[in-house]
């Protein structure tokens, strides 16, 4: 079972994804985790070979953080590539739940996968924004601009369209724990 998770910067999809990987026992992929297994990809690593446990990953380190040590990728259509076959290799040895990096539209062929889009209303957002990310709904939007561009850039698609996920959940109207409900029933 593959479960990607596109969402607005500040509506919860981060903590749907946690907290359903922690009831669905299955690996959570996100930005920092597929940045390392693609730079290594890139170096001619075998997938098989990567030590992806959570310590080997981030030590004491946020799973926010971007570090890669010595591991660089050369330009950001290269990374593009590499971050898509990391996420198809992954999708194809294992259950996941992959958070944005285009996994919807580079996962768009596999039978097994269910994508899901969260957003929320403002209000929610500026809450969430000012306790969690310290952001104003003004920097929320504007990081959502980058996500935008960056998944119409490379998708030729628009990113958010309904067409394209299987739900789009308002935490807004649902709060977290109800949208986590509704995917897990959603995918049984």
């Amino acid at each position: 079972m593959i479960i990607t998770i596109g969402r607005q910067y500040g509506a919860g999809g981060r903590e749907i994804a946690e907290k359903l990987a922690k009831k669905l026992q299955i690996p959570l992929y996100d930005r920092k985790l597929v940045a390392y297994i693609s730079a290594h990809l890139e170096k001619g690593v075998d997938l098989e070979k990567l030590d992806l446990t959570y310590e080997n990953l981030y030590g004491s380190v946020s799973p926010y953080s971007t570090m890669l040590g010595d591991l660089t990728v050369k330009d950001d259509n290269y990374l593009f590539s590499f971050q898509a076959k990391a996420i198809k290799a992954l999708a194809q040895k294992e259950n996941g739940i992959f958070i944005g990096r285009c996994s919807n539209f580079i996962l768009r062929d596999f039978t097994e996968a269910y994508h899901f889009y969260i957003v929320a209303d403002d209000a929610f957002r500026t809450e969430r924004g000012k306790i969690i990310y310290d952001k104003t709904l003004q920097e929320l939007k504007r990081e959502d601009g980058k996500r935008g561009a960056y998944y119409n850039y490379y998708t030729g698609a628009r990113w958010g369209d309904p067409k394209d996920y299987d739900i789009t959940i308002n935490t807004g109207r649902t709060g977290i724990d109800r949208a986590v409900s509704i995917i897990n029933d959603y995918i049984k």
